[in-house]
């Protein structure tokens, strides 16, 4: 098992189109039209899955390049708000959130978290 993991983290770092893609996923995600998605089935649940996003950027970006963690942590939280800028111009109900950008920028940061704590000092323990 931790082969498969060590085999599958190298695949990412060594693959720098998944990070690329996962941004423009997200950028697809909120350029979407705000009457074409689904309710949140609770209240909040936009803000988890904006922290989600950012979870998943920030670490695969820190797999690619694992020596520039400041450099990424303040290209995700710029692009947080970035795209929430983007999100006011758009022409159709998506406006501007503070609060999105905030979870963004929370999500930049567990992301690090997750990579620093989980990728980094726990694999290696294994071996």
């Amino acid at each position: 098992m931790l082969r498969l993991i060590q085999s599958f983290l190298g695949f990412i770092s060594r693959n720098q189109w998944i990070a690329i893609f996962w941004t423009l996923l997200i950028l697809l995600a909120c350029s979407w039209p705000g009457k074409d998605i689904p309710q949140a089935p609770v209240a909040g649940f936009d803000k988890l899955v904006h922290s989600g996003l950012f979870v998943v950027w920030t670490a695969l970006w820190l797999l690619v390049y694992p020596f520039k963690s400041k450099q990424i942590i303040l290209l995700g939280m710029a692009y947080g708000l970035g795209l929430e800028f983007y999100q006011q111009i758009l022409p159709f109900d998506r406006t501007f959130d503070w609060w999105d950008a905030v979870a963004d920028s929370v999500g930049v940061l567990l992301g690090y978290g997750f990579k620093t704590i989980i990728i980094d000092r726990y694999l290696q323990r294994l071996y």
